[in-house]
């Protein structure tokens, strides 16, 4: 039966990859976390579908390709819902978030973005393209047309500036260990 296996291996990758993809399709949508969840959604989505069709070629990191995806989305959506709504009408939750743990999470965030803009162009690409998009070292360095070691040293460099908010970075699931690896 097609997707049996599958359903296995979509399992395991959705309970690994959810919270880091929410957290970088965040960064693209900002406060519009409702965007971010969709963006993510609509990932998984296609990775099923993709995972249940047998004619598609095999996906060897679906993390990347995930993460990929999540990104593109998180673009489409932000660019169509760029507008704001009315929330007259609207049923509000009986119960809402603990605005103290948004707050937090909040001022992390906005202390992450400033620290990332204040890196140079060079480290600001590396990073973005490792840890939000998940390529590769060669990857990278092909795309940005520059040695593998330059990617590394950026990299480094980067993460040097960063160490101060390495805990933001990791609640953020922008600093896991899994952007940037050597493929």
């Amino acid at each position: 039966m097609p997707g049996q296996f599958a359903e296995g291996e979509f399992d395991a990758v959705y309970r690994e990859w959810y919270p880091r993809l929410l957290a970088r399709a965040s960064m693209v949508c900002g406060a519009q976390r409702a965007l971010a969840s969709d963006a993510v959604q609509e990932a998984f989505i296609q990775c099923w579908r993709r995972m249940n069709d047998p004619a598609s070629a095999p996906v060897l990191n679906w993390g990347s390709w995930l993460a990929t995806t999540v990104l593109h989305e998180a673009i489409n959506l932000r660019g169509r819902h760029s507008g704001t709504t009315s929330l007259d009408g609207v049923d509000r939750p009986a119960r809402g978030p603990d605005l103290a743990e948004l707050m937090d999470v909040k001022e992390g965030f906005l202390r992450v973005c400033a620290a990332v803009a204040e890196l140079p162009v060079s480290q600001r690409e590396v990073m973005a393209l490792s840890y939000l998009a998940g390529l590769s070292t060669a990857d990278i360095a092909d795309m940005l047309r520059i040695e593998p070691s330059t990617v590394r040293k950026h990299r480094s460099n980067a993460r040097r500036r960063l160490e101060p908010l390495a805990v933001e970075l990791r609640q953020l699931g922008l600093l896991d260990g899994e952007g940037g690896k050597q493929r």
